[in-house]
């Protein structure tokens, strides 16, 4: 059954993952694309600036591809996800107060008129 992100809750476990894989990736992507660039430079263009600006576009144009492709993926992944707790409807609230209010009235009955007569014995 493929349920939508807004109706489920990721683990801190599927983050963790989720997070470490995408650093791996982005490690071995990185290195990929700066290798493939200082090897494709031609000598008479190499120097730091313009590598590093290859570098830093390379790197920022392909991962914003790379992540929306990646976060499609793991949507698809049911592993770690528990289903989200939906709001209460206002009669649920309505009667979780009401409870609330007759709880603390109870207790302060004991409290207050309860404790003294048990004492008083």
């Amino acid at each position: 059954m493929n349920k939508t992100a807004s109706n489920q809750n990721e683990s801190k476990r599927r983050s963790i993952v989720k997070a470490i894989l995408w650093r791996f990736i982005g490690i071995i992507w990185t290195w990929m694309g700066a290798y493939a660039i200082i090897v494709l430079v031609p000598p008479s263009y190499r120097t730091a600036a313009f590598i590093a600006t290859l570098i830093v576009i390379y790197h920022h144009s392909t991962r914003m591809i790379m992540y929306y492709f990646y976060e499609r993926i793991w949507a698809s992944v049911s592993w770690g996800r528990t289903e989200a707790v939906k709001p209460m409807s206002g009669r649920e609230k309505a009667l979780w107060i009401a409870g609330i209010i007759v709880s603390f009235s109870i207790i302060f009955f004991l409290i207050i008129y309860v404790t003294p007569m048990v004492k008083g014995k």
